[in-house]
């Protein structure tokens, strides 16, 4: 039985609990946004709720590559801009600007391989995802897929995995879902299907 919350957007949550927790990105505090995106589209705009979805043949159809989320740190309630621009296991993800990068950096404290709970507004969706912010396997100084010495993260040399330009970041972040997996083992990551969990419980109580 789904049912709707009348907020500046509609939410359609397909869950028995009413998701009055659940706000549109401009309702959040400490809301941040820098261009339009469907993710803070005006008021006629539906968004669902899908704390059930899974990675592959799901969410990795909805958020495709070259399109821009906001994500929303639950712990502090704070929000940014990020694309997905890589990544075939999981969403390989990059801040749209340095503001956006600096936002999730003060989330963090700095650069971290911690997983944090975030909800995805994407594409008229809200997704229950898993998101670490050390920069990795890139430089933001060279162009996109070219081969470059010194890559972020102590990768070396190899093709640059930094498409976002002019954010201040060298290469790429890891968002996880559900069901994703890690790049080069294909093997599932506890730590982030944990953080996973605890954004769908979110989504569905709140808490």
């Amino acid at each position: 039985m789904k049912k709707q919350l009348a907020v500046i957007c509609t939410i359609t949550l397909g869950l028995a609990s009413s998701p009055a927790h659940l706000l549109m990105p401009s309702q959040l505090p400490g809301y941040y946004v820098n261009i339009n995106l469907p993710a803070a589209a005006p008021a006629s705009s539906t968004y669902v709720a899908r704390p059930d979805a899974v990675w592959f043949g799901d969410i990795n159809q909805i958020f495709a590559r070259e399109t821009d989320a906001v994500i929303h740190d639950i712990e502090t309630g704070r929000t940014f801009e990020m694309r997905r621009t890589f990544g075939t296991n999981h969403a390989d993800v990059e801040p749209l600007t340095a503001r956006d990068a600096e936002i999730m950096y003060e989330i963090w404290g700095g650069h971290s391989w911690d997983r944090r709970a975030v909800l995805v507004y994407v594409n008229g969706y809200i997704f229950p995802g898993s998101l670490t912010n050390f920069p990795h396997a890139g430089r933001d100084d060279a162009p996109a897929l070219s081969t470059v010495s010194n890559r972020s993260g102590g990768f070396g040399r190899g093709l640059n995995f930094d498409a976002v330009k002019g954010n201040g970041v060298d290469g790429h972040m890891c968002l996880h879902f559900a069901g994703s997996l890690i790049h080069g083992s294909n093997r599932s990551n506890a730590a982030h299907q944990q953080r996973v969990a605890e954004a769908a419980e979110y989504m569905r109580n709140g808490k």
